[in-house]
């Protein structure tokens, strides 16, 4: 039975990344309506671009919020939603960027008005379960390896950059099978491959979101066509089918190299060192969804 939440009682904040796609100047005071109609008093708002988000989160973690709406991608969504895991704070994400994997996964392929509107007319409550590698947490997908340098360069195709892209495209290539990574799954799984991918129960499409696991996927490649060809079968939604992948289920993946280890979470790039430990977090953050009709 789904937990049941009273928003109007509750100390509630947005904030609003404005550098995302699905952002306008009205963005905002259609969120303001939207709230005011489902009756949330006097919300606190933060609106700005990538540059203002970090002191946009400071702010609101010192307001000690109860809920947290977001607007914003991936990225922005990692950052509150790990914010939420931290502080308790129950977490609404809204999509603002080009993937919207977390949303889409809890509200549909909807709009963010449309997500919100449902979810405040009907709200409950929903434990997410993600991963986490040291103190940052991942909630859709971590990449350890060369090849999650392909954050950058994907990027820059976005914003329209060719010269950054080639530059950055480049650079991903040279280090992609540099050096490997040495992986451990569950203590009994172990080898080298360019990179391992763990993907979370709410985004893998071979598991239940209430399965108590990570999805793990080894890759390992040996030419720059099958890194190609992996690609293209990713963007179709095969890349399972690839005979360079291996998959399995574990709560754990210990990754070492001789190297620093790139990899990306939710689309955030991080540096992992030379050494890191994987671990499945069942009840990671607590986000609010519209309740489910027949529940």
């Amino acid at each position: 039975m789904p937990n049941d939440i009273r928003l109007s009682e509750l100390k509630v904040g947005a904030i609003i990344n404005t550098s995302s796609g699905s952002y306008d100047s009205e963005s905002e005071q259609k969120m303001l309506s939207i709230l005011k109609r489902a009756g949330v008093v006097e919300p606190r708002m933060w609106c700005g671009g990538a540059d203002h988000m970090e002191p946009s989160f400071a702010d609101a973690a010192e307001q000690k919020l109860e809920v947290l709406i977001v607007l914003g991608g991936d990225g922005t969504i990692r950052t509150a939603a790990q914010a939420c895991a931290e502080k308790g704070t129950y977490l609404i994400t809204l999509p603002g960027g080009t993937m919207n994997m977390l949303p889409r996964a809890l509200y549909g392929d909807v709009s963010w008005e449309e997500a919100l509107k449902k979810t405040l007319t009907a709200p409950s409550v929903k434990v997410l379960s993600g991963g986490r590698i040291a103190d940052k947490h991942f909630f859709i997908a971590a990449i350890v390896g060369a090849p999650a340098l392909w954050a950058e360069p994907r990027e820059a195709i976005r914003e329209g950059d060719i010269v950054d892209t080639i530059e950055k495209g480049s650079v991903a290539f040279r280090n992609m099978f540099e050096t490997k990574v040495r992986y451990l799954i569950s203590k009994e799984i172990k080898g080298e491959a360019e990179a391992v991918a763990l993907i979370c129960p709410l985004i893998s499409q071979e598991m239940s979101d209430w399965e108590q696991a990570l999805e793990a996927a080894v890759i390992d490649v040996e030419s720059t066509a099958e890194v190609i060809g992996l690609a293209s079968t990713a963007a179709f939604g095969k890349w399972r089918d690839d005979r360079n992948i291996l998959l399995t289920k574990t709560k754990r993946v210990d990754v070492q190299s001789s190297k620093d280890i790139p990899a990306t979470l939710d689309g955030e790039t991080v540096n992992l060192g030379r050494g890191a430990e994987i671990d499945f977090v069942s009840r990671a953050v607590n986000v609010i969804v519209p309740v489910k009709q027949g529940t």
